[in-house]
């Protein structure tokens, strides 16, 4: 919306009147920051963080990591990463950058750094909000090696790896750590110890991954805490080790609510066990709720409207569960691509004259009267 000048300042007043305090920018700003690679524009987010405060409005600001320029894809191919069947991806998507890549790393060295320096001590930033739903494998050469460089540290000997794999089954024994290959479908798929520390590897390069982001962001703003926003029960990281370089758990929520495989017992149920989840990761402080909807997904098999009084119930679920926040994506639905039809506060119509409106505005005076139960 940044052509659209009248627009972020309407949203300001909406924002106002809807009782948001904190507003997350960034995330996947890397095109508009470095739209060429050395050429950074970063006056425009001057201008949007200025006047949130200037209103009263705080900022999360995230680290655009999660999807690169095209500029960056064509000029170092070793950033995308390599599918399970050995093909490296072309630009495209998002959250497909390799973990491993040296040239990633120093572009996002370079970009948090910028950040960091630029906004560290504004005082409408609170949070950092590290890349966005990290995820997914990469079977590149650089995670092949890393892969097997943790083995060798894992495991010592490759006799003591032939032990614990069981591998003189079906006569699968290695005689050197260079010959092990992750488990794809063209390959090993039978070694059950190779396919449980593949997972576990995964887990460690991706956590090193985020490890490296973060220690650029305390060294230069020591005191802004750092999070980033993990998925419901994700079954490609364990959280578990990744949580204690976090400062403060989030994660995003999208039940199906209404959906015609279970009761709406049932969905509520499955959405409090992975609150529990979240809030176990660290028991002694609330998490927050970084994403919700208000209204509709856009990538259930049935997206469905939240019926009235549904929103309020099920943020208050996430209040009552432990979360210091509800927080939404997103603030205005797009004018096209990927998510256009994903729900948002403010609806295509562009005024705040609809249901969903109503209740977040309502949601929102409701919460400052519960302000304490804050932390």
């Amino acid at each position: 919306w940044l052509d659209r000048p009248d627009i972020l300042e309407k949203d300001i007043e909406y924002m106002k009147k809807a009782g948001v305090n904190t507003v997350t920018l960034g995330v996947f700003s890397w095109s508009v920051y470095e739209p060429r690679e050395g050429a950074y524009y970063f006056e425009w987010l001057d201008k949007i963080i200025d006047r949130l405060y200037e209103n009263g409005i705080y900022v999360i600001l995230a680290t655009p990591s999660g999807a690169r320029p095209v500029w960056m894809d064509l000029k170092y191919p070793e950033v995308m990463r390599v599918n399970e069947m050995g093909v490296r991806n072309t630009h495209g998507l998002r959250h497909n950058h390799c973990m491993s890549s040296p040239v990633y790393r120093q572009k996002v060295a370079q970009m948090d750094e910028l950040l960091a320096r630029r906004y560290g001590s504004h005082p409408a930033v609170i949070l950092w909000h590290v890349s966005n739903e990290l995820g997914g494998v990469c079977y590149c050469p650089l995670c092949v090696e890393r892969f097997r460089s943790w083995l060798k540290r894992k495991y010592k000997t490759i006799d003591r790896l032939n032990q614990q794999w069981w591998t003189t089954f079906w006569s699968h024994r290695f005689s050197d750590f260079d010959q092990i290959d992750p488990p794809t479908p063209r390959g090993e798929g039978s070694i059950h110890g190779l396919h449980l520390d593949w997972k576990r590897f995964t887990t460690w390069n991706m956590n090193d991954y985020m490890k490296f982001e973060i220690k650029i962001l305390r060294e230069i703003t020591p005191d802004i805490p750092i999070t980033t926003n993990f998925m419901h029960v994700y079954k490609g990281l364990d959280y578990h080790e990744m949580a204690p370089e976090l400062d403060i758990i989030s994660w995003d929520s999208y039940p199906a609510w209404g959906n015609d495989k279970e009761t709406l017992t049932d969905t509520f149920l499955h959405t409090a066990f992975e609150h529990a989840v979240m809030r176990s990761l660290k028991p002694d402080q609330p998490y927050l709720l970084m994403e919700s909807v208000p209204s509709i997904v856009n990538w259930h098999p049935a997206n469905r409207q939240k019926r009235p009084g549904m929103h309020r119930l099920t943020s208050m679920q996430a209040v009552a569960c432990g979360s210091d926040s509800i927080l939404y994506f997103q603030w205005r639905k797009s004018r096209g691509s990927f998510e256009q039809y994903h729900g948002a506060v403010i609806d295509h119509l562009g005024t705040d004259h609809t249901r969903v409106f109503r209740e977040v505005a309502q949601l929102g005076q409701e919460l400052k009267e519960l302000s304490q139960i804050q932390g």
